[in-house]
């Protein structure tokens, strides 16, 4: 399955964030992104960040992957077996997970044929 879900973003509070940068006090706009799941029953989620800020990508792609495992559980899969590929949006089985252990079986020859 791949899950798939709208973004949408949107200005939360305009001039809403007061910070400094080289000194200097500026005020930019905290902006809200929307997660909404289009092809399954999960609960919508939100983001809130600061306009312009310095980690604005990374600070979203950890918020991503963050609501993909909550997705799941919400889902009913079990987060240490399964995960979403953060590109594709599809979701996967982790064959290395704790939970999938294969065991090499034992081969025993015998000394006469």
């Amino acid at each position: 399955m791949i899950l798939e879900y709208e973004k949408k973003q949107s200005i939360y509070a305009a001039n809403g964030c007061e910070h400094i940068v080289n000194g200097v006090v500026r005020f930019d706009d905290l902006i809200r992104t929307d997660y909404i799941p289009t092809n399954f029953s999960g609960e919508p989620k939100n983001f809130l960040l600061r306009d312009k800020h310095i980690e604005w990508e990374a600070k979203h792609i950890e918020f991503e992957k963050k609501i993909h495992k909550e997705w799941l559980e919400e889902l009913g899969y079990d987060t240490s077996e399964y995960s979403v590929d953060f590109t594709t949006h599809e979701i996967i089985f982790n064959i290395l997970s704790q939970n999938y252990v294969t065991h090499g079986l034992e081969v025993t020859t015998s000394d006469t044929i």
